[in-house]
């Protein structure tokens, strides 16, 4: 199909059997949805210029809070163009490219908590080729903020969380697989942990979210869960990190002080190990033949729980120890990651992964 935008005509494709889809993403009618951080589409062409109609699936989102868009051309490293979702339109994916053969991958920058996206159709002002094939390595991630890219690119150390301060294209993930020639999946969330939440609340932890596509999209659209086909997209390995969010359960926050005794912490900083070590034996068990990487911060309260819970599980299980954020590579938004120190944990990262290759 041809259509009109500007003085140019361009050819208009469905998004269906023409882009090659990545992380967990899913078709409702002619839609594809990719709410997860990192997840999206990608697709070749033969032009200059490359355009999207794309959706918010009918969320309305205040300013901080919209999707943003990020958009690679051409496997460079870095985005060459990030926008918010701010409603249903045709939106511009690159322009004045040399006349040739083209790749573009998009992805969504920011959370899943934070605004839908959707894309329908691709369009392009010459000819679409064949999709991208899948690269050698697959790299599942596991987590929670930090892997969401929470406040990386903030200007300041705000307590506030806005979206436009979240870029997941400068996460230790996006990079690692960028480092590594890997593609990647996501199961992240702010918040979220094995155990509790950062609110001490066992509402859709990301045990529960891991087993389907996309869980929450299906709440929001009024439709039922898919679960996720783990034997569609065998990976090579999984990456974890989560644990932080716990913590707040573990210290007892959600009781008063003179409440919490020590038996009560040492009961469930047990209960955390095992339903620890219960995710890890479904993780190793449902991604047969991956290595599986636990991420953890050399000062966190949970560290050794953590520890317990690999040894209980597999010898499959690689833990990655790292040093705490350093002054030196600046700060992220509430505590958080800059994009220095996401760098310095992909390179760690890649390091591990290339040992165990």
């Amino acid at each position: 199909m041809t259509v009109l935008l500007g003085s140019g005509i361009l050819n208009s494709y469905p998004v269906k059997n023409n882009v090659r889809s990545l992380g967990r993403t899913v078709f409702c009618g002619e839609k594809m949805y990719f709410d997860w951080s990192g997840s999206g589409f990608e697709f070749a062409f033969e032009g200059m210029a490359a355009y999207a109609q794309l959706s918010t699936g009918g969320e309305t989102r205040e300013e901080n809070e919209m999707a943003y868009i990020g958009v690679y051309v051409d496997d460079m490293p870095y985005l060459s163009a990030r926008f918010p979702l701010r409603g249903d339109g045709v939106y511009t994916l690159a322009e004045n490219l040399p006349y040739g053969t083209h790749k573009i991958k998009v992805i969504k920058d920011t959370e899943m908590w934070y605004g839908r996206a959707a894309v329908e159709s691709i369009s392009t002002d010459g000819k679409l080729l064949p999709p991208p094939v899948k690269k050698d390595i697959h790299i599942e991630f596991i987590g929670d903020s930090i892997t969401c890219g929470y406040g990386n690119i903030c200007s300041t150390a705000s307590p506030d969380f806005i979206t436009r301060e979240e870029s997941f294209a400068e996460t230790y993930a996006a990079k690692a697989a960028y480092m590594l020639g890997a593609d990647l999946s996501v199961v992240a969330a702010s918040g979220n942990g094995i155990y509790h939440d950062y609110g001490c609340s066992t509402n859709n932890l990301i045990p529960e979210l891991y087993m389907y596509q996309d869980k929450l999209l299906s709440l929001n659209l009024g439709t039922v869960p898919q679960p996720r086909d783990f034997n569609a997209d065998e990976c090579d390995f999984v990456v974890i990190k989560l644990g932080r969010n716990d913590e707040q359960y573990c210290i007892g926050a959600n009781i008063q002080p003179e409440e919490f005794t020590k038996e009560e912490e040492i009961k469930r900083k047990a209960e955390f190990t095992q339903k620890a070590a219960e995710f890890f034996k479904t993780v190793v068990t449902l991604r047969k033949g991956a290595a599986v990487i636990i991420i953890y911060e050399s000062d966190m309260l949970l560290k050794d729980e953590l520890l317990c819970a690999a040894k209980m599980t597999s010898d499959k299980i690689y833990p990655l120890e790292m040093l705490p954020k350093r002054e030196y590579e600046g700060v992220g938004a509430n505590g958080h990651f800059s994009a220095c120190t996401h760098t310095r944990l992909a390179n760690l990262l890649c390091n591990r992964i290339k040992e165990l290759c």
